[in-house]
């Protein structure tokens, strides 16, 4: 990987609004997209090196702000990569490109999330969900369920604070399953956990 390349291109997407875009695919379904705020990337970052992944899987790629951010976190590791996904799949097309610019071992899988992770294997040692907050219950089990994830996973989710009320159900399975995580206090607040 070349950091040169990763870092440049983290500092063109930082320019993109934070307030993020609306979108409508071919089907009319609505959705939000907003980049990840300045105080999570860095974040991201020092978390993947601290977890040495060989596998990361990110839910919500939009342009790539957050995967760039999770590579950067790679670059001293060989053999290692990362999955994503993004449901519009214009979108996922130029992050793809993006990635491939940036010579970043990283797979972007367009489509709904559910779907997509029905098409994955193997296990992944982080995962980060940053889609639709109300589906974050749905896709942790999806992804428990299909053996994708389990002990020693590493779970980061973005906007559990100022989306809270839409990431409740996701939240309280950590509680209910007592497994030990907190909340970062970033603009948008951070949930670490470790299955």
């Amino acid at each position: 990987m070349t950091t040169e390349l990763i870092e440049s291109a983290i500092r063109e997407l930082e320019t993109y609004n934070k307030q993020g875009e609306s979108y409508t695919n071919a089907t009319g379904r609505y959705g939000w997209r907003n980049p990840i705020r300045a105080d999570t990337g860095d974040l991201l970052r020092v978390l993947t090196i601290a977890a040495n992944p060989a596998r990361v899987l990110e839910i919500g790629a939009g342009h790539g702000l957050s995967t760039l951010y999770l590579a950067s976190g790679l670059a001293s590791h060989e053999n290692c990569s990362i999955d994503t996904i993004e449901f519009d799949p214009g979108v996922a097309e130029s992050t793809q490109q993006r990635m491939n610019d940036c010579k970043v071992p990283v797979k972007v899988h367009a489509g709904d999330a559910i779907d997509v992770i029905g098409t994955l294997s193997g296990h992944y040692d982080i995962i980060f969900f940053d889609a639709q907050k109300d589906k974050y219950y749905d896709h942790l089990k999806a992804l428990i369920d299909r053996q994708l994830t389990g002990p020693g996973s590493i779970i980061l989710a973005d906007n559990v604070t100022d989306r809270r009320v839409e990431c409740q159900p996701f939240l309280d399975w950590f509680v209910d399953e007592g497994i030990n995580h907190f909340i970062l206090p970033t603009e948008c607040g951070l949930l670490v956990a470790q299955l």
